[in-house]
């Protein structure tokens, strides 16, 4: 039976299919609130936004193709995986994390869908296993944290057509634009059409690019981000360039 679970990266403009499932993988949702003693009150909890998610889990890189534990998953020399990913650490580089699920009946139950920066990367070689390279990974949430420029109105002219000292002018800069190509920050649900007709997956601060825009107003989800990956509504936008 075919695997229900795929584990992707996008990597440097490249997508990595991790050949071999692990046995099990960790998804950490961890809280950032903080407690504090209050006289007459004693110890309260003031919630915060949540830390950064972290995605890890160890499974290896099979030296052969026709490896069993494969199951249908693309293979890939272990050499060059590796390589990729200690590019990809090096560089600095923010990689896209998805984890697809599906059901007993083939059916997309839903996504695991993060920006994320390779938080360690480790390997191991066995004797007797020529070939196979054992790893451990870790990736922690990338959130964007660029600023977001805006535009101010020019300083009106006086009526008697003397111009304002330089010293009141300000400097103006772009208003981002939600437009096809826009830099954008994703969150919530997309979907399969601009219908809204099936869920398909689920952004948390996804940093994308809007694909199209659909000018109709009887379209509940009219804007396609990522390529394809899926179809949102503008306030699930964040317009980052």
């Amino acid at each position: 039976m075919r695997n229900k679970y795929k584990f992707f990266a996008d990597i440097g403009g490249d997508t990595i299919e991790f050949p071999v499932n692990p046995k099990e993988y960790t998804i950490s949702y961890p809280a950032d609130h903080k407690t504090y003693d209050i006289l007459d009150i004693g110890e309260i909890v003031v919630p915060r936004l949540p830390s950064l998610m972290e995605v890890s889990w160890e499974s290896y890189f099979p030296g052969d193709s026709d490896d069993p534990l494969m199951c249908g998953h693309d293979w890939t020399e272990p050499g060059d995986l590796v390589e990729a990913i200690l590019d990809a650490r090096d560089n600095k580089e923010v990689c896209d994390i998805v984890i697809s699920r599906y059901d007993a009946r083939g059916s997309r139950m839903y996504d695991t869908n993060i920006s994320a920066v390779i938080d360690s990367f480790e390997t191991t070689e066995k004797g007797g296993e020529a070939g196979d390279i054992y790893y451990k990974i870790k990736f922690k949430e990338y959130r964007n944290y660029a600023p977001i420029r805006i535009t101010l109105p020019p300083a009106e002219q006086p009526a008697n057509g003397t111009t304002q000292p330089e010293d009141q002018e300000r400097s103006t800069s772009a208003v981002p634009e939600l437009r096809v190509g826009a830099s954008v920050i994703a969150n919530g649900t997309y979907f399969s059409s601009s219908y809204g007709d099936k869920p398909t997956g689920t952004a948390n601060n996804l940093a994308t690019t809007v694909s199209r825009i659909v000018p109709d107003a009887s379209r509940a989800y009219p804007i396609l981000i990522g390529g394809s990956r899926g179809w949102v509504k503008a306030d699930q936008l964040q317009v980052t360039g």
